[in-house]
């Protein structure tokens, strides 16, 4: 049985709609509690940026990625041959033929 074809313009992507945020009432504002607000004079309870990076440990990157370094070499070797032939290609277009 054949499958049967949509026209072009009857094909829909599958992206959802977007829809525009709609503005708040005066009403609908006054109706949601307030916010609670911050006591006078406490500190904020976060440590610092540079004194929680400090106590991270180290990655040991060549036992988490043990392949990388056989498969750069291979890589390497692999663009050397195809640079070599390339030079011997350019020797025999110049000079040979």
């Amino acid at each position: 049985m054949a499958k049967k074809s949509r026209k072009k313009r009857q094909r829909r992507p599958n992206v959802p709609v977007y829809s525009v945020p709609v503005e708040e009432t005066e009403e609908e504002r006054a109706a949601q509690p307030a916010p609670a607000t911050a006591q006078v004079g406490s500190a904020p309870k976060t440590a610092p940026i540079a004194a929680s990076n400090a106590t991270t440990d180290q990655i040991d990157w060549a036992s988490e990625y043990p392949y990388f370094a056989p498969d750069m070499k291979r890589l390497g070797i692999v663009v050397l041959l195809m640079v070599l032939l390339l030079l011997a290609l350019n020797f025999v277009f110049i000079y040979v033929l």
